[in-house]
């Protein structure tokens, strides 16, 4: 963007305009009231800042002409009908912008009434230009909104900007803003996903790959995975037949992974001298209420930028959903499945309670021994514990009492329990940090009192929020803004 010196002293007059404006607020200022002097400073310097930008726009505008006649984006000719007023909303505040627009001419060809009520809006060329087309606020602003969505309600975000800035906000203002930006970001992770994917069908790999396939190797990668439930506006998705007999609104799960790279700890193992139990660095997550298959895309692209392709030893640790023992033996062959410890202690008590529900010492004192057995990876005699209980009915609606059940449960996951084998060679055998995730992503944003979502809506704010948590948030800005 170029400048001269009429433009050099247009801006200096304002500036000098501003701050005479500035002195005369000082004198209002009562001595040692740092507070008002703070916020008479800061004010008069976004309105010199202001009004500065305005003349900038202004003179680009000047400097990019208007031709009579040009041809649209819609392919017809336009003329042009003189220059229009538009307001934007800027970080330093509201800005108008006098620039050209133009009509398209009423087309010759066929269905030409059809043609010209498509058109009929016009457009203002410099607006596409600036990346203004249908929106009402600078990409600064919206910038700072989505990554403020990404942290507080709508409200919360029009509230603190407003206290900040001299940016007045609606909470609805905010989700118009946001929500768009929350998609841009969702798409460019799905790109992200489906390149990867076919550098993988191609067996292509560019040099920055070859690089990072060259890079130091990881001693041992973790991939967490759980679901959550997030509260949807009734009739906004497809709804089953119970949600449809009942009143109220529906809720849809929303799968969540975590993936860290394992550093060395200061916790020796109990049962190996020498090994150190592992310990999460820096943790990146996905979320999305989407498909298993959706999910597994997603997931995978996550692990391998976090070095899947440098790992030695991978591991899936999760609770006792057999969605994710399934995506993990496509997605991750290979890798040691754990299942959490605290989720199957869960399931033993679960037996305790059906089982002694009128004999609370009986019930602590059985459990208790079965856990121990289950920490002891002796998971043969946690069935068999379970198959010596007095037949019990199965629960209404049900087809098989808890205990069978149960038993069904810790055989299907048998190898995914032998949690000495797995602490003596320093892993994790909870998946806190999944359930963590899944509050730190979801929960703490889209789960507080009283609020439901579209599903547009809540894809977008996952999409914002784990780029916030992911450290990527401003590395997907820029690949979405570029100036071409």
């Amino acid at each position: 963007m170029e400048t001269n010196e009429a433009v050099k002293k247009t801006l200096l007059s304002l500036a000098e305009a501003g701050i005479e404006t500035l002195l005369k607020s000082l004198e209002e200022v009562k001595e040692g009231d740092l507070d008002a002097l703070e916020q008479q400073v800061l004010t008069q310097v976004l309105a010199i800042g202001r009004a500065c930008l305005e003349s900038l726009v202004a003179q680009q505008e000047r400097s990019a002409g208007s031709a009579a006649r040009r041809i649209g984006t819609c392919g017809h000719r336009q003329r042009l009908v003189g220059r229009r007023p538009r307001q934007v909303l800027t970080l330093l505040g509201p800005i108008t912008i006098h620039r050209a627009y133009y009509q398209c001419l009423c087309p010759d060809e066929p269905n030409a009434s059809l043609q010209a009520s498509r058109c009929r809006h016009g457009e203002a060329p410099f607006d596409s230009t600036w990346g203004l087309t249908s929106k009402r606020s600078s990409p600064g602003v919206q910038k700072a909104v989505s990554y403020l969505s990404a942290h507080l309600t709508h409200e919360g975000v029009a509230e603190a900007l407003s206290r900040l800035l001299p940016l007045q906000l609606s909470p609805r203002q905010v989700g118009s803003i946001s929500q768009p930006i929350g998609e841009e970001f969702d798409r460019w992770e799905e790109q992200r996903a489906q390149a990867l994917l076919q550098q993988g069908v191609q067996k292509h790999t560019s040099e920055a790959e070859q690089q990072e396939y060259q890079a130091a190797p990881i001693k041992r990668l973790y991939i967490e995975m759980d679901g959550v439930l997030a509260r949807l506006r009734r009739g906004s998705v497809p709804m089953e037949r119970a949600e449809l007999e009942r009143e109220g609104d529906i809720y849809r799960e929303v799968k969540v992974g975590a993936v860290f790279v394992a550093e060395p700890g200061r916790k020796r193992s109990e049962l190996v001298p020498g090994v150190f139990v592992d310990t999460p660095g820096p943790i990146q997550y996905t979320a999305r209420r989407t498909t298993i298959e959706d999910f597994a895309t997603r997931i995978y692209t996550l692990a391998h930028h976090a070095g899947l392709p440098r790992a030695t030893q991978v591991v899936v640790l999760g609770d006792g959903a057999k969605w994710i023992w399934r995506l993990a033996e496509e997605q991750f062959p290979g890798a040691v499945q754990i299942v959490d410890e605290y989720h199957a202690r869960q399931h033993v008590w679960n037996v305790a309670r059906a089982a002694f529900a009128c004999e609370a010492d009986q019930r602590d004192a059985w459990a208790c021994g079965v856990i121990d057995l289950l920490s002891e990876g002796n998971i043969e005699e946690v069935i068999a514990a379970l198959e010596r209980l007095p037949p019990q009915p199965p629960e209404p609606g049900k087809t098989r009492s808890i205990p069978e059940t149960e038993a069904e449960y810790f055989r299907s996951n048998a190898e995914r329990m032998r949690y000495p084998r797995f602490r003596a060679q320093g892993m994790h055998v909870g998946s806190g940090i999944a359930e963590a995730a899944c509050k730190t992503v979801v929960t703490t944003r889209a789960k507080r009192s009283g609020m439901r979502w579209t599903p547009a809506g809540l894809d977008a704010i996952l999409a914002l929020r784990i780029s916030v948590l992911n450290g990527s948030f401003d590395r997907c800005w820029q690949a979405l803004h570029q100036v071409a």
